[in-house]
């Protein structure tokens, strides 16, 4: 079946296509309406109304003779034109140019040239590209031919009135000496040939005439990226195009990545495989709405096609004015980003962004060489061995951000794989490493990403900084694309609560990631039963929130206040009051005393007695009490709910406390000195209190970096701090040290006593955190997946 009758099948059935109109007009030197209706079949009326539309396109023009119209080709150059798009849907101006090009290239796959023995120039360039598919190879190379001559005679045409040394196309011209003069004055690489170029030669005067004439179909779609990217698409086919790692971005997808890597009009902005120019555009327009004036000089692309280069520069030139980007067909890979001087290296040709849709391509697909020399490029740069099945869009990124100046930034589209497969874990260390990381966003709808593509696909958006000791890196899962124009808005939606199809948000201080972990993990909220050897948190400890005063300035006292209102002892408990004083994981005594000798708050009124039974006639106590409600607002809500107002809720101390906020992740505190608390703290009543092996062992699992990690997916972020809430602690998944060997209980316990001794003492904690992750990851049979998905890499 022609490719064209195919498009025509995938949009609603149209009667009367133009395209027909456009061939018999093409077949005749002129013809008159009834003669064209009459050989399509249609009426009269219906003739003139095609033929007025490919008219006011400008493919063809009429003269009058006599009453009736006269139709013929029109091959002059792109003009801008005013037509009702009703008629001209995006699908069939797609099918218009498709159907012009099936047709010019049966005329060349018929040559007895390439049906004999297809030459060896032919043939290479196929078998580089994967197309070189045995019984095919004559129609692929005449449809290259035939395309790549639209393009470049699109391109001509877009400079003709630039540079007085172009002149206008004609059936009859030396269109390679043409092509070649355009390339030396502007500079376009778009112009650059292709093997199958030579063709063209061969191609008759009225298929000539008819790919010049289709032209002006160009300017009337308004995302010409995506026309070409349609054409190109039913052209070759997708597992041609795979060999390669050929997909479109999708519109939306370029608008969002483009809106947040530009950052001012004047940004350079480096688009490595260019592709049919769908994120340059979107740059363009992103630098145009910014203020730049001539945006397309800012605009550095590559593809390793030849006919993506001319789509792009096409594409580019169709939107903006005058001048070229600057374009080069190539191996992206080879293209250098520094140069050597006598100070060293330095970087040569520094962009402010990146945006980027890389291949594809597959570590199997490539070849031992291709693997090589990418690793060899990659390793040079960064000193990074990376892994011998990473796929090409790893490289892709490590080499272009190389190019990338400090502070500029980096927004990608490519396979969510990497985050859980063993090659990953290389590329995870450098990006974390290197950038801070912003945010990613899995595109779990195979309808908001790519057509006909079965992986699932992320959005990765870095800047090249060192990630600050507080920055927070935001995973979020969309089945749906939201209905929001920018990065930064997404990021200011609550994502709270949400497990259905609006998306899953998880934000992680970037110094918890560790590229071992399967990163997939963030972008679902956990499920205890995935989890051997866990259970929810409240299944074997009793949480509440600490206790809230109503005024800490009534009920938070220090060794002054106690003077000076001579308060009895009976009505005193030690509390902690802020969790800045707090040396580490651990409350002891000495802690508790050097704050009260410090003159800091460190005793609770508490009117309870040792039953726990309220103190309603407090003896001794009555003058501060009367000086409170003289000094203080009591008239306030809680207290009004309290009976008597001065008796706060009844708590205990609790051997386990965890920080309410906290601006490194989670801490989970040893209460040894067995203090209560403010509800700036969770207090933590585990059913084994009496065991301090059992407490101790939980709190390793508790301050582990498996822990942090996974409270941090169910904890909130205000300004660099993070909340956890009291329903997410306790549902949290937990080890009971009760069910574990007594072995791994006495290890662990010993583990915590040396995390927190070397915390106190200013040491470096990770020696013991990294022992208390390796014992958990065993017992919790936690590992990170180390088999590439096959559809993956």
């Amino acid at each position: 079946m022609p490719i064209s009758r195919e498009l025509r099948e995938n949009i609603p059935e149209v009667e009367y296509p133009l395209y027909d109109f456009v061939r018999i007009t093409s077949e005749n030197e002129q013809i008159g309406t009834r003669e064209i209706a009459s050989e399509v079949g249609c009426s009269y009326q219906t003739s003139c109304k095609k033929l007025r539309t490919l008219a006011d396109l400008g493919i063809i023009q009429a003269s009058k003779v006599g009453n009736a119209h006269q139709w013929r080709l029109d091959p002059t150059p792109i003009q801008k034109s005013e037509v009702d798009r009703s008629e001209l849907a995006p699908e069939r101006l797609a099918s218009l140019i498709l159907e012009a090009i099936d047709n010019s290239a049966s005329a060349l796959s018929g040559l007895a040239s390439l049906n004999e023995n297809i030459p060896n120039k032919h043939r290479n360039w196929l078998e580089s590209r994967g197309m070189d598919i045995p019984g095919s190879m004559p129609e692929v190379v005449s449809r290259a031919a035939v395309f790549d001559f639209f393009l470049r005679s699109s391109l001509y045409s877009l400079h003709l009135t630039e540079h007085a040394e172009l002149e206008g196309l004609r059936e009859s011209d030396d269109f390679e000496t043409q092509f070649d003069i355009a390339r030396e004055v502007t500079g376009n690489q778009g112009f650059s040939p292709i093997p199958p170029s030579e063709l063209i030669t061969e191609l008759p005067k009225k298929d000539i005439e008819q790919v010049l004439a289709l032209r002006n179909t160009l300017p009337v779609h308004p995302e010409p990226a995506k026309l070409l990217s349609d054409v190109y698409e039913y052209l070759f086919t997708q597992e041609a195009r795979r060999e390669l790692g050929q997909f479109a971005t999708p519109q939306h997808i370029s608008s969002f990545l483009s809106e947040w890597a530009v950052t001012s009009a004047d940004d350079t902005v480096l688009d490595p495989g260019v592709g049919a120019g769908m994120l340059s555009t979107a740059v363009l327009k992103e630098k145009t709405k910014k203020g730049a004036t001539e945006p397309l000089r800012d605009i550095i692309a590559t593809d390793i096609d030849e006919l993506s280069v001319s789509m792009a520069a096409v594409s580019l030139k169709l939107l903006d004015g005058p001048g070229s980007p600057n374009l080069m067909a190539g191996n992206f890979l080879d293209m250098e980003p520094h140069k050597w001087s006598k100070s060293g290296r330095i970087k040569s040709n520094s962009v402010d962004a990146v945006v980027a849709n890389p291949p594809y391509s597959r570590s199997q697909a490539l070849s031992t060489d291709v693997k090589d020399e990418a690793n060899r490029t990659v390793s040079g740069e960064t000193g990074i061995d990376f892994h011998g099945k990473s796929p090409l869009y790893v490289y892709f990124l490590v080499h272009a951000s190389q190019f990338v100046a400090e502070n500029g930034r980096l927004a990608f589209i490519i396979p969510s794989g990497f985050m859980e497969t063993e090659f990953g874990i290389q590329f995870k260390q450098y990006l974390l490493d290197r950038f801070q990381i912003e945010a990613i966003l899995q595109l779990n709808g195979r309808e908001i990403s790519f057509k006909n593509v079965k992986t699932t696909t992320s959005l990765v958006f870095l800047q090249n900084t060192p990630p600050d000791e507080d920055h927070e890196t935001t995973f979020i899962d969309l089945p749906e694309w939201p209905e929001v124009e920018s990065l930064d808005e997404l990021l200011n939606v609550d994502f709270e609560g949400f497990k259905g199809p609006e998306g899953y948000r998880v934000d992680i201080l970037q110094c918890l990631l560790s590229p071992d972990e399967n990163w997939l993990h963030y972008f679902t909220p956990t499920k205890i039963d995935e989890i051997t050897g866990v259970s929810e948190f409240s299944d074997l400890a009793t949480i509440k929130r600490g206790i809230a005063t109503g005024n800490n300035d009534i009920f938070c006292l220090d060794n002054s206040d106690l003077e000076a209102h001579d308060i009895p002892k009976q009505y005193l408990q030690p509390i902690i009051r802020g969790a800045k004083d707090i040396p580490g994981y651990k409350i002891a005594s000495e802690d508790w005393n050097s704050w009260r000798e410090a003159g800091k708050d460190v005793w609770l009124l508490y009117c309870y007695d040792e039953n726990g039974n309220k103190i309603e006639d407090p003896s001794g106590l009555e003058d501060y009490l009367e000086y409170s409600n003289a000094e203080y607002d009591t008239d306030r809500e809680l207290f009004r709910r309290r009976n008597p107002w001065y008796c706060v809720d009844e708590r205990e101390a609790a051997p386990i406390l965890a920080k309410y906020m906290s601006r490194t992740g989670s801490q989970f505190i040893h209460n040894e000195a067995g203090l209560r608390t403010l509800n700036n703290f969770h207090n933590i009543y585990p059913e084994f209190e009496d065991r301090n092996d059992y407490i101790k062992a939980l709190l390793a699992y508790l301050n582990s970096n498996i822990v942090r990690q996974e409270i941090s997916k169910v904890s909130r972020s205000y300004s660099g701090l993070e909340k956890i809430e009291l329903s997410a602690l306790k549902s949290a998944p937990v080890v009971d040290p009760r069910k574990l060997d007594s072995e791994i209980v006495k290890t662990l316990a010993q583990l915590f006593d040396e995390l927190e001794q070397v915390e106190r003492s200013g040491g470096e904690t990770s020696h013991p955190l990294d022992q208390i992750d390796a014992i958990l990851k065993d017992v919790l049979n936690i590992s990170i997946d180390r088999t590439a998905p096959d559809l993956e890499d």
